[in-house]
């Protein structure tokens, strides 16, 4: 048995899982890994205790619930030592610095010790870097692999707002004059997320016809470069929300029950401070029945509250240095750290409800649908009455078995709670059947 050293800790017994949560946290920050055991004294005798399947659950959820963030990898599970039964814990990440209950701790041999604020403001200084380092990593894509009309429709988006004084001659040079060639003429991995033609980035979205995922509903991805994803997800926001139609003069006049520029503020802001190192999350675009709800892997930087930035008490805090450069030029952000505050401006000025959550996983903005709207209430009970919509759909899921509630609605013209409500009508009736998952299902219709 080894010694207690920088990566390795020993407790008596679990009175003092506290204590070993905090040396997770030091081991981390020090070492990004550690392990831990419960049931051996620093002397390495080994005291051996009853372990459940609650035992390894409570300690689980202690251990998860006080450190921040979460290690890309913690084992628990137990182990024989000498034939006895003990807790091992074993932990690794790199996303330094690492919290317990609050408090950050550095490892010194086989002690914790505080930090003091000189060294934790070297580790989000060497986080900074971290982020940078991403983004200017070099890649193996040629010029050929970058979409060049992108790249010029950017260029001159750039230009028409005064913020680059360029006129494009090719890729190459395009490139390197927005900071996203290497010195040696590589392309850097900034640049090919943002106009890469290999679809370098994932996207998840959803719409569900109530406030819970169990239904059933749209869930679809979507691969492509930055501004493929910013266009897509607007896009996908804006045909699931409702409209509210009022006849101005001779025209009609349809109001979104969010206001566009706020949605598109919330999304464009989703990819500049996404954390694409993140392995396994992605961006995130869902709508419910009463609210819309977007998401970036990786908290806001430094932990900073939205409305500071709203307020201008603190300066915009910016993870992707390039990225989020790129899309100032071209006119998608205007002065760092505004956005937020445009956003909440258009929401109170419209009556829109919001509310957002920045924690250890990422960042979700939460805009909250206005009641009257999403119930659709009035068009609802006229659509019930029209004779053979059910037909119709039927008609729909014939031409394509995989058919979504969002697509069946824009096919014929409906809003997505009436569709919801039919098809569960036809297969309440046994006109229909869903088989398979809720995600990779197909309707199967009952044929009489």
């Amino acid at each position: 048995m080894e010694d207690e050293s920088v990566v390795l800790e020993y407790k008596k017994s679990l009175a003092q899982l506290k204590e070993g949560v905090i040396s997770l946290s030091s081991m981390l920050n020090k070492s990004n890994r550690g392990e831990l055991y419960f049931g051996i004294a620093p002397n390495k005798q080994v005291y051996p205790f009853a372990i459940s399947k609650k035992t390894l659950a409570d300690v689980s959820n202690e251990v998860r619930m006080n450190l921040k963030p979460m290690p890309t990898r913690m084992d628990i599970d137990v182990v024989k030592v000498e034939g006895a039964d003990v807790i091992r814990i074993y932990a690794e990440g790199s996303d330094t610095p690492y919290s317990a209950y609050g408090r950050y701790y550095t490892r010194i041999d086989d002690g914790d010790i505080p930090m003091t604020n000189s060294q934790l403001q070297d580790f989000f200084e060497s986080k900074e870097s971290t982020y940078l380092k991403w983004e200017e990593a070099p890649t193996d894509y040629s010029y050929d692999d970058i979409d060049e009309d992108l790249l010029i429709e950017v260029i001159r988006m750039a230009n028409e707002k005064g913020r680059l004084n360029y006129v494009y001659d090719d890729a190459a040079k395009a490139l390197t004059k927005l900071g996203l060639v290497t010195d040696e003429g590589k392309i850097k991995r900034a640049g090919y997320y943002l106009f890469g033609k290999g679809k370098p980035l994932l996207i998840k979205e959803a719409s569900y016809p109530t406030d819970s995922r169990t239904e059933f509903g749209e869930i679809k991805e979507f691969k492509g470069n930055i501004f493929e994803c910013i266009r897509e997800a607007t896009s996908y926001i804006l045909n699931h929300i409702t409209y509210k139609a009022d006849i101005v003069g001779i025209n009609r006049v349809e109001t979104p029950e969010i206001p566009v520029q706020a949605i598109r503020e919330i999304v464009i802001n989703s990819f500049a401070h996404s954390k694409y190192a993140c392995i396994g999350d992605f961006n995130q675009f869902v709508v419910y029945r009463s609210s819309v709800r977007i998401y970036n892997p990786g908290s806001i930087y430094k932990g900073v509250d939205p409305l500071e930035f709203a307020k201008g008490e603190v300066g915009s805090k910016i993870r992707n240095v390039l990225i989020s450069s790129v899309l100032y030029k071209c006119g998608y952000i205007d002065a760092f750290g505004t956005g937020f505050d445009r956003t909440f401006t258009l929401c109170n000025r419209e009556g829109v409800e919001y509310e957002y959550k920045n924690d250890e996983f990422g960042f979700t903005f939460i805009f909250h649908r206005k009641r009257e709207l999403v119930g659709d209430k009035i068009n609802d009970k006229i659509n019930d009455k029209i004779n053979g919509l059910d037909e119709k759909i039927l008609s729909e899921l014939r031409k394509n078995k995989y058919a979504t509630i969002g697509e069946i609605s824009r096919d014929l013209g409906k809003s997505v709670p009436t569709v919801y409500r039919h098809l569960r009508s036809l297969l309440s009736a046994g006109a229909i059947r869903r088989m398979g998952s809720r995600k990779t299902g197909h309707w199967e219709i009952v044929e009489s």
